[in-house]
C-alpha cells in the first residue's frame, strides 16, 4: 500500500493531474495519447492510484459499450491549486520557461 506523497510522486501522475485539470474529464485512451511515453500498464496503475487515494474520480459514461471517464476530484483540484506556485518560483529562478509547463494557471474548477 502506497501513501500519497509516494503516489503523487511517481513520474507521471502529476502530468495526469495537469491535464485532466487543463482540459477536463479524459479517457483512458486520449490520457494515452497525450503522454507521450507513458506504458497503458503504468497509465492505468497511476490511475487506480490516484482513484484511490481520491484525487481522481472514476466515471462510467453510458454508452454503447459503457466508457469510463477520469476526472479531478475536489482534492485533485486542490492539489492542482498547490503546484501553480511551485511552477512559478521554479520559472523566476530560469529552471525552466512557464511556456512549457502543462498547467495552465488559469483552469477553472468542474467536475
Amino acid at each position: 500500500m502506497y501513501g500519497i506523497l509516494d503516489v503523487i510522486a511517481r513520474k507521471w501522475a502529476l502530468l495526469i493531474i495537469a491535464i485532466l485539470g487543463n482540459e477536463g474529464c479524459k479517457g483512458f485512451n486520449e490520457l494515452y495519447k497525450e503522454l507521450k511515453g507513458i506504458s497503458p500498464r503504468t497509465l492505468s496503475k497511476n490511475l487506480k492510484e490516484l482513484a484511490k487515494h481520491k484525487l481522481l474520480i472514476r466515471k462510467i459514461v453510458s454508452s454503447n459499450p459503457p466508457r469510463v471517464k477520469y476526472c479531478l476530484s475536489d482534492d485533485g483540484w486542490k492539489l492542482r491549486e498547490s503546484l501553480i506556485p511551485l511552477l512559478i518560483w521554479v520559472s523566476e529562478r530560469n529552471g525552466h520557461s512557464a511556456e512549457w509547463c502543462p498547467i495552465k494557471m488559469k483552469a477553472k474548477h468542474k467536475i
